[in-house]
């Protein structure tokens, strides 16, 4: 029966297929083998971007809104200043308060999954 052996690739001989090094230049072959790599990063940054988008799109629309609720008011003009008497109650001003949910879930070619949620809460008057 014949032995399994390895090619070097610096110098082209055979050598036993459990020497790490080459026995003819010296080569180390674990030097040749590939690192895995995880492309765990790449992929949140590319969940990440509709999440921003439509983060950013519920702002300017919450803004929108309030820009053309505060525009439709009328003003009142200078000249009469607004009184408010101790024996009248003062109503609270009412406040607008946005809950912002994101989950996000991201899988590699090995099987490995990662998870998240979090929560932005902001309140505007």
């Amino acid at each position: 029966m014949s032995e399994v052996r390895r090619i070097c690739p610096q110098c082209g001989n055979a050598f036993p297929l459990d020497a790490r090094h080459c026995i003819h230049c010296g080569y180390d072959m674990d030097t040749a083998l590939p690192v895995p790599q995880s492309n765990l990063p790449e992929l949140v940054s590319k969940a990440a971007v509709p999440v921003l988008v439509g983060a950013a799109g519920l702002v300017v629309s919450m803004g929108w809104k309030l820009l053309q609720g505060m525009l439709s008011q009328p003003t009142q003009p200078k000249q009469q200043p607004i009184q408010v008497r101790p024996s009248e109650p003062v109503q609270p001003r009412s406040k607008f308060t946005v809950r912002i949910t994101t989950s996000w879930a991201v899988g590699d070619s090995n099987g490995t999954w990662q998870e998240g949620r979090s929560e932005q809460t902001i309140e505007l008057d």
